[in-house]
């Protein structure tokens, strides 16, 4: 090899020198995006399968009383919840977010309204829509109010 292609081969050197040492900082930040994106995925795959997320401890769930029904369960989380906002409607799928976020899981296509079916159908009729339709409250706080656009029964006698 001749001076020239020994000047040629130094200078290609230094030159992928540089580019490796110019990328080095920009791999380091991928390695350290990747980790992030890891963990995060991670924690979403955790959250599906109900399982533990590392470095937490069990997921988060209502404590149902003892013996009772899922649907039990899920009218008890939203009679707490109501009664945390101390006699204020909440919008039934606000209700449902709420429930959700406590780490209940609802049934259904829709959620929401799997909720308010369930609602509507409690055998204690603790809820009650007082102001307008779609606001849920506790029956208890709102004594004397109809369910507002509640369906007309007949008897029938009529």
């Amino acid at each position: 090899m001749n001076s020239s292609e020994d000047n040629t081969a130094d200078l290609l050197r230094q030159s992928l020198i540089g580019e490796r040492d110019r990328l080095q900082p920009e791999i380091e930040q991928l390695r350290q995006e990747l980790a992030s994106k890891g963990q995060r995925l991670q924690h979403v795959l955790a959250l599906l399968s109900n399982e533990p997320i590392a470095g937490e401890g069990p997921p988060r769930r209502a404590r149902p009383r003892s013996g009772a029904t899922p649907t039990a369960q899920l009218l008890d989380m939203a009679e707490a919840i109501l009664r945390e906002r101390e006699s204020e409607p909440m919008h039934y799928r606000d209700l449902t977010d709420e429930i959700r976020r406590r780490g209940r899981v609802i049934g259904g296509k829709d959620p929401a309204a799997s909720l308010v079916s369930r609602m509507t159908q409690d055998k204690a009729q603790r809820f009650i829509r007082p102001t307008s339709k779609g606001f849920y409250a506790l029956r208890e706080d709102y004594p004397n109010a109809r369910n507002v656009g509640a369906r007309q029964r007949r008897n029938a006698s009529d």
